[in-house]
């Protein structure tokens, strides 16, 4: 499952990189994190996220969850864990 939000061009913030800082916050997959309550649950085997710079101006954030077989039993619930994260 992709999940893509639209966001600035962050060549202008290359020195702090807020994007890198959102992604690690997101794929953080220690105790406590949003992977760690979804795989232990058995809804993804995976996660990642980080920023497309797709065109000059135009950027996307993109979250995808690898869901298991469960995981695609669940995709509302496991969208919205993800949406009240972010």
């Amino acid at each position: 499952m992709e999940i893509s939000f639209p966001i600035d061009d962050q060549t202008a913030h290359w020195r702090f990189k807020p994007g890198s800082y959102l992604a690690s916050i997101i794929g953080h997959e220690g105790p406590g994190s949003l992977h760690s309550f979804l795989k232990e649950r058995g809804w993804i085997t995976a996660l990642s996220s980080g920023v497309q710079d797709l065109a000059r101006g135009f950027a996307t954030f993109k979250i995808t969850l690898y869901l298991s077989q469960n995981g695609f039993r669940e995709p509302a619930l496991t969208c919205l864990l993800l949406l009240l994260t972010v």
